[in-house]
């Protein structure tokens, strides 16, 4: 005799999860751990993300939806759709447009070792615009420290092979430069 409760499998709803996000500089944003992307038209505008087992929605605040990608569960991953890529990256720090060729430029002016870890970091990624973030953080460290600083700790990253922001800014915070 079948159980009056339990619901059959026709009738049995899939969970989903709802929560707000803003839409970041690198317009994509963080659910469980992992990036996805977001249309820039959104950059700035809070999203509401719809995640399910198999899928990650993103709802303008109109509750349409504007991007869909199939949900990632390892962490620290971008899941980027690259017609959602613009020309050009927006600085938080202004109002600048930043694009690869700019991020490069303005590394080759700090130093050639600065240069070869932001060049490695933009092409190392499937989709450029994803190391934008990092490379603008590594950037901004010579503001704080110095351009000096930052060159001689992208020599020594470059040495180690690791060559991320949270290392480079570490050698320069303990002075671990040779």
């Amino acid at each position: 005799m079948p159980i009056a409760d339990s619901p059959s499998p026709t009738t049995a709803k899939t969970p989903v999860d709802l929560v707000a996000r803003k839409v970041g500089v690198n317009l994509h944003i963080a659910y469980n751990g992992v990036y996805y992307s977001v249309p820039s038209a959104l950059y700035k505008e809070t999203v509401i993300v719809r995640a399910t087992e198999s899928s990650v929605d993103i709802l303008n605040s109109d509750g349409e939806c504007v991007s869909s990608h199939k949900r990632c569960f390892t962490k620290r991953r971008y899941v980027t759709d690259p017609s959602h890529m613009p020309a050009c990256y927006f600085s938080v720090l202004d109002d600048s447009c930043y694009d690869g060729a700019k991020l490069r430029l303005w590394a080759k002016d700090i130093g050639n070792n600065t240069f070869l870890v932001i060049d490695s970091l933009l092409k190392k990624r499937q989709v450029e615009e994803q190391a934008y973030k990092s490379c603008m953080a590594i950037l901004q460290l010579s503001k704080k420290f110095g351009v000096r600083k930052l060159e001689a700790a992208c020599r020594t990253a470059r040495c180690f092979y690791n060559c991320s922001y949270s290392s480079i800014k570490n050698i320069i915070l303990h002075d671990l430069n040779f």
